[in-house]
């Protein structure tokens, strides 16, 4: 019998037992996790809940250091922020759940977007610097305050979970070339959980909670309507100045894909403000003088920031004089923006000037010397010198500040790999691969890893993955011939073990 014959036989001995004992187990699952039920604290119905409210806060807690940097890290503005936290608290205090921690930023994007999660709040530089006055702020974060006391990111953890499960077990049964499918796959879907669509039916409720927010405060609501016309004019906007005709495939339609269609919105909206028990406007209930007053330099800065989004556009289709050149006008209209050295030190990074990158990255630092990207930018010069103890320590520094950043992971993995510390590349790689499945090197790296630490099946699963990913380049070739030797190897060792 051949080497390629004789492991499936053990696997056909062994693999059902496993099934069916993991099958035991799944039931299990289901038997005591199906009852779990809590009451909304919006509805005061009895729903189904994985999910405790200490567990949310604490999904809340880990999960803002790295949306906080998908969104550009915070725009420093201590006095703009100050006068919008305290707008913020005001809906905090009056909502369902005021005993939540809180925390307010601006995120320093052009994407106009706004997000909540427990504990946090945010909008972006983008969507702020298009609103028209305070009415309209208070809307867009009172809708935003509404999806965590209606504890919406909770019940898509619990939904999530149960997609999960149905994943689990169907991968218990699938073949092995069909798993491999699934952990390719798997990965992806899992890296972007935070930033799972809400229902229809969640977007209206948090209208609906949004409009009573405001009329408790003393706001207009029908300000709420006026707020959703400027959230489509900011992505019409937006999309312009990115050269984009179509909202499909974009990040903007992550945006609007769940939220009801415009027309039909604002009708709904009107009609929930008739709903309305009856309220009391303070002044004109829209403080649009103090508002413009207030976020006059955002909006001053925002228009650099215009220029610099193109030099962005520029760099990654790799015109990077036409970059740079674009890049030096950004500067000229606001030289204090750390995010504008940063990319001027990613493009000499392209063009192989490491000490010119090293350097603009330190003057990113001495404006923020928390901004993570030049902290990457500066783990990736001395990776590409091959400097790989410094490398680390900034990759490092860089995932204290952003702890799931995929580059950063990546990087501290493949110094690790570089100096030949496989135990300590493993789980960076690992991680990594689950972040990013498809990476053309990532499972090559693995399977060296593992090969190197004497886990021999693991080595094969990385290399078969490898292969299957990108079999052409070096690491594909150097994983086929492995998986030669190994399953060999694999193959003598299982059949004296059977005889």
């Amino acid at each position: 019998m051949s080497s390629g014959q004789s492991s499936p036989d053990l696997r056909e001995n062994f693999n059902p037992c496993i099934k069916v004992f993991l099958l035991k187990i799944l039931a299990v699952f289901v038997l005591f996790c199906l009852p779990a039920c809590a009451v909304n604290p919006v509805t005061g119905k009895t729903e189904l809940m994985f999910v405790s409210e200490a567990e949310e806060i604490e999904m809340g807690r880990q999960a803002a250091p790295s949306l906080n940097w998908s969104y550009g890290g915070e725009f420093h503005d201590p006095e703009l922020k100050a006068y919008l936290e305290g707008i913020v608290k005001k809906l905090w205090e009056n909502s369902e759940r005021p005993y939540l921690p809180l925390k307010f930023s601006v995120q320093n994007t052009s994407v106009p977007n706004a997000f909540a999660l427990p504990g946090y709040v945010a909008i972006t530089r983008g969507l702020l610097a298009e609103l028209q006055n305070e009415a309209q702020f208070v809307a867009v974060m009172g809708h935003e305050v509404g999806h965590v006391m209606a504890r919406h990111s909770a019940k898509r953890m619990t939904q999530l979970q149960l997609q999960q499960l149905g994943l689990i077990i169907g991968g218990v049964v699938l073949s092995e070339s069909k798993q491999r499918d699934l952990i390719l796959g798997i990965g992806a879907v899992s890296s972007s959980l935070l930033l799972l669509k809400y229902s229809r039916e969640q977007e209206l409720q948090s209208d609906r909670l949004g409009v009573r927010y405001m009329a408790a405060l003393g706001y207009d609501p029908y300000e709420a309507m006026n707020a959703h016309e400027q959230l489509q004019v900011a992505v019409d906007n937006y999309l312009q100045r990115q050269g984009v005709k179509s909202q499909k495939g974009s990040l903007l339609e992550a945006i609007l894909s769940t939220h009801p269609r415009h027309e039909i919105r604002l009708e709904e909206i009107r009609q929930m403000i008739k709903e309305l028990p009856p309220y009391k406007i303070t002044g004109d209930g829209k403080g649009r003088e103090r508002f413009l007053r207030k976020t006059r330099r955002l909006r001053e800065v925002n228009k650099a920031y215009f220029v610099y989004d193109k030099a962005v556009r520029l760099y990654e289709e790799n015109r990077l004089d036409e970059a740079e050149k674009t890049l030096k006008k950004a500067i000229s209209m606001n030289a204090s923006q750390s995010p504008f050295y940063n990319l001027y030190g990613m493009i000499k990074l392209k063009l192989s000037r490491y000490d010119e990158a090293e350097g603009y990255f330190k003057k990113a630092l001495n404006i923020d010397s928390r901004y993570q990207p030049a902290i990457y930018g500066q783990g990736l010069v001395f990776l590409n010198r091959k400097q790989y103890r410094q490398a680390i320590d900034e990759f490092k520094k860089s995932l204290k500040l952003y702890p799931s950043h995929p580059g950063s992971v990546f990087g501290t993995g493949k110094s690790y790999f570089k100096l030949k510390m496989h135990s300590k590349a493993i789980p960076y790689l690992r991680q990594f691969a689950f972040q990013s499945p498809r990476h053309p090197e990532v499972h090559g790296m693995l399977g060296i890893s593992y090969e190197a630490v004497g886990n021999i099946r693991s080595a094969i699963r990385e290399y078969e993955l490898q292969v299957k990913v990108a079999p052409n380049t070096e690491l594909g070739r150097y994983s086929k011939k492995r998986l030669e030797v190994l399953r060999r190897i694999q193959g003598q060792f299982y059949r004296s073990f059977r005889f």
